[in-house]
């Protein structure tokens, strides 16, 4: 498994790791520095809506607060696109320090001296940037978005051990809803902020749901703080991984549900 350190200007270093297996996740981890176990909140969505831009980047700011208040890790996708750049922003603005994991397929992003292939790329000819304000990065196997997420989902299974974990929806298209798929399957809890946009009004306006989803407002913190805390801080038991992934040779089990996305 290689391991990098990317260089953004004019003075950042970033870690990086390519894990090839989910095997490698948890060497991955520790080769990042992340040894220990945390909260954690899988963050998912895409680009900014124009329209619900304020209510959305108000909700990324509570989210990237409550984080550093609860020492937990948050887990994106990386590129300098959407919410994911945004979240690299709000957390150098605010000077915090809790850990910013981007987690991408390898083949379709890049960095200052990275890859330029674009053999990969159906959109256009240039790879998406890394967000240089995150404190780690996994790229992984893959040449689609989407790729990446089974990896997303064992990780912070792996790191929450001992803890919890809340995946947290905001705006959304086709790969964020496989994202809530695999979280539902494993019962993570899912909590998705209306008024920022696409998936994110859809599951509000269906009347019925998973009851692992809770519809929250974008533009309201207090509800935000309480719903991630309840998530967070919840005494049940916590979502653990299914399988030992200390031994696991091939791709992970995962638990079949038949609560999903509609």
């Amino acid at each position: 498994m290689r391991i990098q350190t990317i260089y953004f200007p004019p003075d950042r270093q970033t870690l990086c790791v390519f894990p090839i297996k989910p095997a490698n996740l948890p060497q991955a981890l520790s080769d990042l520095g992340l040894r220990d176990y945390y909260p954690v909140i899988v963050l998912i969505g895409g680009e900014i809506d124009k329209k619900h831009a304020a209510a959305t980047q108000q909700a990324i700011q509570t989210i990237s607060k409550v984080a550093q208040g609860l020492g937990a890790v948050v887990l994106c996708g990386g590129t300098k696109m959407g919410i994911m750049s945004e979240i690299g922003h709000t957390r150098r603005r605010n000077h915090h320090t809790f850990p910013l994991v981007g987690i991408a397929p390898e083949e379709l992003v890049t960095w200052p001296r990275g890859p330029k292939s674009a053999k990969f790329l159906w959109w256009g000819k240039e790879r998406w940037q890394l967000e240089q304000h995150y404190s780690h990065f996994i790229l992984v196997p893959g040449n689609q978005f989407g790729d990446e997420s089974p990896w997303i989902v064992d990780a912070a299974t792996w790191l929450s051990r001992g803890h919890q974990s809340v995946t947290i929806l905001i705006n959304g298209g086709e790969v964020s809803r496989k994202d809530i798929d695999l979280s539902l399957e494993i019962r993570r809890p899912v909590i998705a902020l209306s008024h920022t946009g696409r998936l994110a009004e859809e599951l509000a306006l269906q009347p019925e749901r998973d009851k692992l989803i809770t519809v929250v407002p974008a533009n309201n913190e207090q509800k935000i703080v309480k719903a991630i805390q309840a998530a967070l801080l919840s005494p049940e038991k916590p979502v653990s991984p299914n399988v030992d992934r200390t031994n696991v040779t091939e791709d992970p089990i995962r638990i079949p549900s038949e609560s999903r996305i509609k």
